[in-house]
């Protein structure tokens, strides 16, 4: 599905009472316009409303995840227990899903790099956006290693060894047609979204989804690629990534 570059604004907002920061990034695609985001008045809550119904919505990073069931047009999702990160939030509609960004941390150590917090991030939504383990979208070839963006360090002082990663399609399928994602997870991060796909292909809302996963062997040259290319992860051989699934919702062939 074709999209339009759109930018994702950043609102800044203090708690004082907490000695928290939130950001919320909001979803200014026309196609996420239904959809009204924003924290409330004291900061501390995630006001979502639209005319069409709200089934739920999902928080969730690499070590965090709260699912909160709607069933409704309106809702106030407290941020309290939210911890100090980067989030993506996943609002399901009865037609579509829309993503946006939340951001929680600490006025106090982060005031040095307020700066960055005042420019516009642009997406371009060419064929499916495309995010990386930190939950920032992939915009150009990065020019540092994927597992320094992924994990803040350096391979050499990694402590996971032999940690792998995935290159991640999903789709949200209804009557008003389709949503693409595409984004690079780490193993762990892969295993819990398989289980909760699973959920979803049990729900009248979900059963259309799809997911596949491919397990990704240099993760700097396949980035490269798929900047180049698109669709390179449809390709039928590689050095980079193994072409047969680790995952796909038809052949199911993960080993989890």
């Amino acid at each position: 599905m074709t999209k339009n570059i759109c930018t994702l604004l950043i609102l800044f907002a203090t708690l004082i009472n907490y000695g928290q920061n939130f950001t919320l990034i909001k979803n200014n695609n026309p196609k996420a316009k239904e959809l009204k985001h924003s924290l409330n008045q004291t900061k501390d809550s995630l006001l979502l409303g639209s005319d069409t119904k709200i089934l739920h919505a999902e928080i969730f990073n690499e070590d965090f995840e709260k699912i909160v069931l709607i069933d409704g047009f309106k809702a106030q999702i407290s941020l309290e227990h939210i911890p100090e990160g980067k989030f993506v939030v996943e609002v399901k509609l009865a037609d579509k899903v829309i993503i946006m960004g939340l951001m929680r941390y600490d006025i106090h150590t982060d005031e040095a790099n307020s700066e960055m917090s005042d420019k516009n991030h642009t997406i371009a939504e060419g064929k499916g956006m495309m995010l990386d383990e930190s939950l920032n979208v992939i915009k150009t070839v990065p020019n540092k290693s994927i597992v320094f963006i992924l994990t803040g360090s350096n391979a050499k002082q990694q402590t996971k060894k032999n940690q792998k990663f995935y290159w991640v399609v999903t789709k949200v399928n209804n009557e008003s047609g389709s949503c693409k994602t595409m984004k690079l997870m780490d193993e762990e991060a892969v295993g819990r979204l398989i289980l909760r796909h699973k959920q979803e292909l049990n729900s009248v809302s979900g059963k259309l989804n799809e997911l596949t996963v491919w397990e990704v062997y240099n993760t700097t040259e396949f980035m490269e690629h798929q900047m180049t290319n698109p669709n390179f992860f449809y390709s039928l051989t590689s050095d980079l990534f193994n072409t047969t699934p680790y995952y796909s919702t038809h052949a199911k062939v993960a080993n989890l």
